[in-house]
């Protein structure tokens, strides 16, 4: 399980040692590593979900944002 502020996550043994082998392999912890990857796919979902709200050029902007902020490749 993961936690911070008392909050925890489960997670299956196997995806467990998925993400310590991901992690290891990208020089990180299995905490940083989890917290990237969940911040990078609950964006994208964000963007996906509200991108009928917003004009091109927000989305465009929007998008580079989180680019440069390492969240989106």
């Amino acid at each position: 399980m993961f936690g911070g502020s008392g909050k925890k996550l489960k997670i299956d043994e196997e995806l467990y040692s998925k993400i310590e082998v991901a992690a290891k392999t990208l020089g990180c912890s299995l905490e940083e590593f989890v917290v990237q990857t969940l911040s990078r796919e609950v964006d994208k979902v964000i963007l996906s979900n509200n991108s009928g709200d917003m004009s091109p050029e927000e989305l465009a902007r929007i998008e580079n944002s989180l680019k440069g902020l390492g969240y989106l490749e």
